[in-house]
């Protein structure tokens, strides 16, 4: 589109070209500008758990179209053989049909509607369950490359905007079709004549709907990801961290600025939208009035001359308006079919994705879990985001071993793949050589659900959803007393606190738990990790500054849930380090050393700089070797 919005092509908002190369970016289907009946048969499939509904439903649209366009011939009826006749009783009845029928037809209306309705819903909630499933299956690498408010257009924005497809434009589709065909049989047993005569301009109807459909259908395209954008960017300036950082630097304006523009551009597209096709409907409603023209001047020719009775000329103007009519909104249910494929396109392109790391069958619930990891051989690369298929080495041949119950610290200056060998462990993602095992069992053939529940994570910056204390703890497990979360919150050294909220374990954290302090949240985290009882805990320590009672705090929760428990710990606290059974130093991807605290300041130039830069230790009686700048 040649559109930048927040710093990025728009295209890649909705997973388009700005990332092409990237295994986790969103591909989005060819943009072609004709029916796609690849995507039209899929659509159609959506249907099928529901086609008892979808038979009754094409019932009543028939009965509906009978009940139409029977007032039409009981007219005619009551012109020519009550009216013209004389007879009074021919009238009463047929009059009385005549309501009947416009009853019946009201009725069967509502029913229809109804039945419609319900189907569109099913099946839009199929899709917006489809999608969750399908984005619940992916990696964190695909979240970390795709904008969360993208996401969620495609499951909101997108799946909504197709309600009108479905309750609409097929139902309607087939609505009309009935219709016409209706319509079509009682003209041609009504009068030969008359009815070839209104078929005359029924290619009006059809020829110029191609082109507006194509038009419409880049625009709804435009639109969804323009719609797509401003999700992107409610989504992070609500958010609490953007406010924050939209306040800091004085933002307010510049991202009202860029909302605004955002804003006006969908306003300049939905109206474009809205225009076009005006004149081809304005052509329609031309040839809707010169089709009763025509048909008044040959059959009232005819009448006059003896060849026809009234009662049909006046059935046939009432019956073009239920050929006609259709006949139009058949050419704009085919220029809404062309503008819905862009929509189906953008639900399929998330329903379309590969699911990287996929659960295996082994499960672990009936045997004892040891703890003994091993990482034989393991290297992960990441792909690069500049559209080529090369990929960015993260980890390189990293050979470890964790036995039962043992502590490894992970030191290493930033960049060296501390995170990403610690979302190895529970398959946040695969590596791409060698293998990590549990207890000897490729930790592949496990089901996910039965590996992540051996293990614990206390990330570096814990995540709350906007709920409660108490819903927060039950993240780890449903089923938790209040007893026991109360257990673990004092074992973690929390609970007095909470106990001093307003609502104790029913308070609300606040989006993110951004109500509590980082002290705080990280003690929480902890406690939630007590709650669910793992044999395995990995544990990202927090950098940031704490003063010595909550670091003091954090510690005491830390020793007791590591005790018995293999750990995996990215260090950066020198009491971690120095706690630890064993230390692995990782520098670009690569593990350079692998011991103890004392053996590794003797043996490893770069663990030595680490334990005196970055853990604010410097023992100078032991000179600087000359290699320590060439170990980095």
């Amino acid at each position: 589109m040649g559109v930048e919005f927040r710093g990025m092509g728009l295209g890649a908002n909705s997973g388009g070209s700005g990332s092409g190369g990237s295994r986790w970016r969103l591909r989005e289907l060819a943009n072609q500008e004709h029916f796609d009946w690849q995507i039209a048969r899929r659509v159609l499939k959506a249907f099928v758990p529901y086609w008892p509904m979808a038979i009754l439903v094409t019932l009543v649209i028939f009965l509906t179209a009978v009940g139409t366009v029977a007032p039409a011939w009981l007219t005619q009826k009551i012109i020519d053989d009550g009216i013209l006749k004389g007879r009074v009783s021919v009238l009463t009845w047929l009059t009385l049909a005549l309501i009947a029928a416009a009853i019946a037809t009201g009725l069967l209306g509502v029913l229809q509607n109804w039945l419609s309705n319900l189907i569109a819903q099913n099946v839009m909630a199929d899709y917006r369950l489809a999608l969750f499933r399908k984005l619940q299956e992916q990696t964190v690498n695909f979240f970390a490359s795709n904008q969360s408010g993208d996401l969620v257009s495609r499951v909101m924005n997108d799946v909504t905007a197709i309600q009108n497809v479905i309750s609409t434009t097929l139902v309607g589709f087939m609505s009309n079709l009935l219709m016409i065909a209706v319509t079509l049989t009682l003209m041609f047993k009504m009068d030969l004549r008359m009815a070839v005569l209104a078929m005359v301009v029924v290619p009006a109807f059809v020829i110029p709907t191609q082109r507006v459909g194509r038009v419409r259908q880049k625009l709804q395209a435009e639109i969804q990801e323009w719609l797509s954008a401003m999700t992107v960017q409610l989504s992070e300036t609500l958010g609490v961290s953007g406010a924050l950082l939209i306040r800091m630097f004085n933002r307010e304006q510049a991202e009202e600025k860029k909302f605004a523009s955002a804003n006006v551009k969908l306003r300049d597209l939905q109206v474009r939208q809205g225009l076009i096709g005006r004149w081809l409907f304005m052509w329609l409603g031309m040839f809707s009035s010169i089709g009763p023209a025509l048909l008044w001047g040959y059959g009232g020719w005819l009448v006059i001359h003896h060849e026809m009775e009234l009662g049909v000329i006046v059935a046939f103007t009432t019956l073009l308006a239920k050929l006609y009519g259709p006949l139009s909104q058949l050419a704009q249910v085919h220029v809404n079919v062309l503008s819905s494929i862009a929509l189906f396109r953008r639900i399929y392109s998330v329903m379309d994705l590969e699911t990287e790391v996929k659960s295996g069958s082994v499960t672990l619930a009936d045997r004892e879990v040891l703890g003994r990891i091993e990482l034989r051989g393991v290297s992960y690369s990441y792909p690069d985001y500049d559209g080529r298929d090369e990929r960015r080495p993260a980890l390189r041949e990293v050979t470890l071993t964790l036995e039962p119950g043992q502590k490894v610290a992970l030191v290493g200056p930033s960049g060296a793949g501390k995170t990403t060998l610690l979302n190895l462990i529970p398959r946040f993602a695969d590596p791409t050589g060698g293998c990590v095992l549990l207890d000897g069992i490729d930790s592949k053939t496990l089901s996910l659900r039965s590996l992540r529940a051996q293990m614990g994570l206390v990330p570096q910056d814990p995540f709350f959803f906007h709920d409660t204390v108490c819903n927060n703890l039950r993240v780890a497990r449903e089923d938790a007393t209040l007893a026991e979360m109360e257990q673990a919150c004092r074992t973690a050294q929390i609970h007095d606190m909470i106990a001093d909220l307003p609502d104790g374990y029913q308070t609300m954290v606040g989006e993110r738990g951004y109500r509590l302090s980082g002290g705080e949240r990280q003690r929480l985290a902890i406690a939630r990790v007590l709650l669910q009882g793992p044999r395995i805990v990995l544990l990202d320590e927090a950098t940031s500054a704490l003063d010595t009672v909550v670091e003091r705090k954090i510690q005491d929760a830390l020793t007791v849930l590591l005790a018995g428990r293999t750990a995996l710990v990215i260090a950066h606290r020198l009491s971690t380090v120095l706690a630890a059974d064993k230390i692995v130093v990782l520098n670009e991807g690569g593990m350079v050393a692998y011991g103890k605290h004392e053996e590794l300041l003797q043996t490893c130039p770069l663990y030595r700089e680490l334990y005196e830069v970055q853990f604010g230790v410097r023992d100078d009686s032991r000179p600087e070797p000359e290699t320590e700048k060439g170990g980095r």
